[in-house]
C-alpha cells in the first residue's frame, strides 16, 4: 500500500511517502518566463519542469527557484480564503502528487495506486465549507503529471483512499507516536495546546488525550506578516527573496539580502531583521499564547510548531509571557515537517491497522516526533507495530466524538 501525505501550506508544501519527504515552496514559475529570463534556461539542480494533463503550459517548481532572481514573476498560491478553489493551488497539489510519485519506478509504466492524506484548517472541517468536497473532486481519479518530459501516472480510486484531517493535529500525532507507532504517554494521554505558526496563518487549538477540540482559532498573522514588515523597511517587493533570507539566516542570525546576481547589490540587514523578528514575537506571537490559554493549569504542554517556530525570538517570548508559561512550551525540531509526518503516521495507523476507514469528512488527530530540517533525501519509515489494535480503537472513538461535537456546534 502506497500512502502519500501532503501539507499544502501557504508558503511551503510539505510532502511525505515511505520513500522520502520534501519541502518545496508554495510558489512556482511559468517555464517560458524562466527560459526567456535566465541564461542556460531552467535547468538547475533541485528544480524540475512540470506539466499536467489537459494543460498546455509548463511550470518550473523546486527548491532552488530563488536562484533565477525572478521573484516578481513568481506564481504565489498564498490566499486567505477559497484557496483550494483557485487553479494555481490546484495545480501545485498535482505537482506534489507527481513529485512523490517520481520516487516510484512503477508510476512510469502503469497507474500508481495511492492513498492520500491531507490536512486542512479546523475552520474548513464544517459542513458549509466547500474545501473538503473540492479536494475529493480534484483528487479522486487518475492523474497524469509530466516531470522533465517523463510522464507519471497516479491513481486515487475512490473516496475511501482519501483522508482529510485538521491541520494542527498532525503535530499532535507526531508527538504522541514514535516511528514504530508506539504511543508516547505524556503526549498521547496529555492535555496539549498547539500554536501552529504557518506561512499565512497562525492556528491555535487544543487536544485532550488526542481528542481534538471541535473548533479553534485562526489568525491571518503567519510569517507572511513578518516578511511584509521587513519588505516595507527595506523598500522591496521581492517577498520570495526575503522569505529565503529568513530561512537561511535563522540559524546564524546573519541575514544577507541578495536582490540580484550583482554582488554590489548585497546588503547585510541583520540588525533590521532581528528587530523585526523580536517585534513579531513580542506583539503577534506572545499575546496569542496567553490569550488562548488563559488558565495555564488546563494544559500540560503548549507546542510551538509550523515553519515560523524556527524563526521566533525565544528570549523575547520568555520576556513577554513569563517563566510559568515559557516552561510549558515545547519547541519541535524540524517543526515545519511535524504536521506532514503526523499525517503520515495517522494514515498508517488507520489504513494498516484496520480494514475499515473512518469517514474523512470531519476528523482527526495526528502526531509524531522531531527530525531533520528541510529534507529532500529518501527517508525510511519503520514498519508499524502490529500490537496497536487497542490504540487504534481509542483513536477511532476520539474521532467519533469529534464529529458529534462538531455537529452540535453547527
Amino acid at each position: 500500500m502506497n500512502i502519500f501525505a501532503i501539507d499544502l501550506g501557504n508558503k511551503r508544501v510539505k510532502m511525505k511517502s515511505d520513500r522520502a519527504e520534501y519541502v518545496y515552496p508554495a510558489s512556482y514559475l511559468l517555464a517560458e518566463t524562466v527560459t526567456k529570463g535566465v541564461l542556460g534556461g531552467w535547468q538547475l539542480q533541485g528544480n524540475q519542469v512540470y506539466s499536467i494533463d489537459k494543460e498546455e503550459n509548463r511550470f518550473v517548481w523546486g527548491t532552488e527557484l530563488d536562484a533565477y532572481h525572478l521573484s516578481e514573476k513568481m506564481i504565489d498560491t498564498y490566499a486567505r480564503s477559497g484557496r483550494i478553489e483557485q487553479k494555481k493551488a490546484q495545480r501545485i497539489l498535482e505537482f506534489a502528487l507527481g513529485r512523490l510519485a517520481l520516487d516510484y519506478n512503477e508510476s512510469r509504466t502503469k497507474p500508481l495506486v495511492v492513498k492520500l492524506v491531507l490536512g486542512v484548517p479546523i475552520t474548513d472541517m464544517h459542513e458549509d465549507s466547500k474545501t473538503i468536497q473540492t479536494l475529493k473532486d480534484l483528487m479522486i481519479g487518475r492523474h497524469y503529471i509530466e516531470i522533465d518530459g517523463e510522464e507519471l501516472i497516479v491513481e486515487i480510486p475512490s473516496e475511501d483512499h482519501i483522508l482529510v484531517v485538521p491541520q494542527y493535529m498532525g503535530t499532535a500525532f507526531e508527538l504522541a507516536y514514535d516511528d514504530a507507532l508506539n504511543s508516547v504517554d505524556d503526549y498521547a494521554n496529555g492535555r496539549m495546546g498547539i500554536l501552529d505558526i504557518g506561512g499565512g496563518t497562525i492556528l491555535i487549538n487544543t487536544s485532550n488525550c488526542l481528542n481534538p477540540a471541535p473548533m479553534g482559532a485562526e489568525r491571518f498573522e503567519g510569517v507572511q506578516t513578518l516578511i511584509k514588515l521587513i519588505a516595507e523597511k527595506i523598500n522591496s517587493t521581492k517577498l520570495f527573496t526575503i522569505e529565503r533570507l529568513l530561512r537561511e539566516g535563522s540559524a546564524t542570525g546573519n541575514y544577507i539580502y541578495r536582490p540580484s546576481r550583482n554582488t554590489s547589490d548585497l546588503r547585510n540587514i541583520s540588525s533590521l531583521v532581528q528587530k523585526s523578528i523580536e517585534d513579531y514575537t513580542r506583539f503577534t506571537v506572545a499575546p496569542l499564547v496567553t490569550e488562548n490559554f488563559p488558565d495555564i493549569e488546563n494544559v500540560d504542554f503548549i507546542v510551538i510548531t509550523g515553519g515560523g517556530a524556527n524563526i521566533i525570538d525565544k528570549a523575547a517570548l520568555l520576556d513577554e509571557i513569563g517563566q510559568d508559561y515559557f516552561d510549558r512550551l515545547v519547541f519541535i525540531t524540524s517543526s515545519e515537517l511535524a504536521n506532514v509526518r503526523g499525517f503520515y503516521k495517522y494514515a498508517v495507523l488507520i489504513w494498516n491497522g484496520s480494514g475499515e476507514i473512518q469517514s474523512p469528512e470531519r476528523v482527526e488527530p495526528v502526531v509524531s516526533v522531531p527530525s531533520q530540517e528541510v529534507v529532500t533525501e529518501e527517508v525510511s519509515i519503520s514498519e508499524p507495530n502490529p500490537d496497536y489494535s487497542e490504540q487504534l480503537k481509542q483513536v477511532q472513538d476520539n474521532l467519533k466524538r469529534l464529529r458529534e461535537e462538531i455537529d452540535q456546534e453547527i
